[in-house]
């Protein structure tokens, strides 16, 4: 096995209030993007995230380190 490194979010990271569990990881910031556009617009019924949201969503990502 081995490290490899991913980029993480959840919604709890960027509204610690809202009550939404949802988590993710990714190889690539785009690809954790492209997975939380999808969730917002299918749990949180947002067609687009707005920009300063998309900045908050930026500024919550982290680097971590996975044994796989």
């Amino acid at each position: 096995m081995a490290d490899k490194q991913y980029k993480q979010l959840g919604c709890l990271d960027v509204q610690p209030s809202g009550g939404c569990g949802f988590q993710v990881r990714a190889e690539t910031e785009a690809e954790l993007m492209q997975l939380v556009a999808t969730h917002a617009k299918q749990c949180h019924k947002l067609d687009s995230i707005p920009p300063e949201m998309a900045a908050k969503v930026r500024a919550a990502v982290r680097t971590v380190t996975v044994n796989v």
